[in-house]
């Protein structure tokens, strides 16, 4: 929906997906979708695949020069070390220009709950740093769940910006990129 969205605004966009497993889900789904996506399987490119990363954003840009480039990292990443491995990128290849770098954190208020219980400071640390929250799935999500949701997030980083948004039928999230990009 992201991409979409970028897509219509008339922005030139590369897709990079991270997948833990063997089998790429994610990155085949949007490359039958036309996207120009890339695959980085079978580890966690904010420890493991940080080398492959910056590599494969060196690639991307030279070879497809997108505007925006989405990296779509596995649920496991934490956000903020990703951005340290690409803000190394400038020094690796000094081809590479000027950037920014905006994280996107995505939350899903049915599971939220859930997760915050078992991994409240896991998820914390996967917030921080975001330019914005997007609570997706306002389409199905329970109000008290996107009440928790919305004020265990504020509770912690009052500073960020939370945007109610459904994936599915794309409501709230152009208005959300608005804030970013678009």
């Amino acid at each position: 929906r992201i991409a979409n969205t970028y897509i219509r605004a008339g922005k030139k966009v590369a897709v990079l997906v991270n997948e833990m497993g063997d089998i790429g889900v994610d990155g085949a789904t949007l490359m039958s979708e036309g996207y120009n996506t890339t695959e980085l399987p079978d580890g966690c490119v904010c420890c493991s695949l940080s080398a492959e990363l910056q590599v494969a954003i060196r690639n991307i840009r030279r070879d497809i020069q997108p505007e925006i480039m989405l990296i779509e990292p596995t649920g496991l990443a934490i956000p903020t070390k990703i951005v340290e491995g690409i803000d190394m990128i400038p020094e690796l290849f000094p081809e590479f220009g000027e950037y920014t770098v905006d994280i996107i954190g995505v939350v899903d208020p049915v599971r939220f709950r859930l997760f915050v219980t078992k991994k409240g400071k896991f998820m914390a640390e996967q917030l921080e740093g975001s330019s914005m929250i997007m609570m997706n799935k306002i389409d199905v999500a329970p109000a008290e769940e996107m009440r928790f949701t919305e004020d265990w997030i504020l509770e912690r980083m009052p500073d960020i910006k939370v945007w109610k948004v459904s994936a599915l039928n794309g409501d709230g999230v152009e208005e959300a990129l608005k804030e970013v990009c678009i």
